[in-house]
């Protein structure tokens, strides 16, 4: 009998993903969702919240680059945090290509250092895609 695959990724809750200005775009439902979890109104979450991009409206950043929902190194709304959150690390870029799974890797303490591309991959599809 074979050992069961380890795991590619364990979240350290580190906030690190929370980081990058402008990366966390949020859709018309998400923003509902948001404003729910968070006692406002849709209006009063995107006033305080949200800002337009070229690729829609995402989460605003505090000065250091980190989004302002992030409180003390942790998800204000984690129960109900975007899509692009629940996906990460294993995001389209990441699963398409080695060298930014390389990238992630020094950004997320999460992600097992020596895992490769194909082991994430393989990881992704029979514990996260497939379930």
């Amino acid at each position: 009998m074979s050992d069961p695959p380890r795991s590619v990724f364990e979240c350290q809750q580190c906030g690190e993903c929370c980081r990058g200005r402008g990366g966390i775009l949020v859709s018309d439902a998400e923003i509902a969702r948001l404003a729910g979890f968070l006692r406002l109104s849709e209006a009063e979450f995107h006033s305080q919240y949200v800002e337009s991009s070229p690729l829609g409206p995402n989460l605003r950043t505090n000065a250091e680059g980190v989004c302002i929902l992030n409180q003390e190194g942790r998800c204000r709304v984690h129960p109900v945090k975007p899509k692009i959150c629940r996906e990460w690390p294993f995001l389209p870029a990441i699963l398409a290509d080695p060298e930014e799974l390389e990238l992630a890797k020094e950004a997320c303490p999460g992600i097992a250092p020596d895992c490769s591309h194909a082991e994430f991959v393989k990881w992704w599809r029979e514990k996260v895609a497939g379930s």
